[in-house]
């Protein structure tokens, strides 16, 4: 907006929808990645499954995420949830340094939060 020559071209930018739940949203969707040729391995649970969405009784949504069965690299995620765009960062992080889903998966997060729920999710990847 001040002007210069910044670009997303070469950037992670994750997104977030302001709706009742959140939906956060960063890298690939499961389509985009087998277009891309990847082989895919896909993650899902209910976000009711998650700690905090017990506590907070907050218990609507969904999470997915998309992993290269190659690689174990996460290629994108969805998270429609209380909290989803906070919970994109994390994975954005993750898919930002190149660290595997099980780095992400075998995680001790503070309990009990949203981002907790990730280990679960990625506990679920097929």
């Amino acid at each position: 907006m001040a002007g210069g020559s910044r670009s997303t071209a070469d950037r992670l930018v994750p997104y977030t929808l302001f709706i009742d739940p959140e939906l956060g949203r960063v890298g690939m969707t499961e389509a985009e990645a087998l277009r891309r040729g990847h082989n895919v391995r896909v993650a899902r649970m209910p976000a009711e499954d998650t700690p905090r969405a017990v506590t907070s009784g907050e218990k609507r949504g969904y999470m997915k995420a998309v992993v290269d069965a190659d690689t174990d690299r996460i290629l994108g995620a969805s998270i429609l949830a209380a909290e989803g765009g906070e919970v994109i960062a994390v994975i954005q992080v993750a898919m930002r340094a190149g660290l595997p889903y099980t780095t992400v998966r075998d995680m001790v997060f503070t309990h009990p939060t949203m981002a907790e729920g990730l280990g679960g999710l990625f506990s679920q990847v097929q």
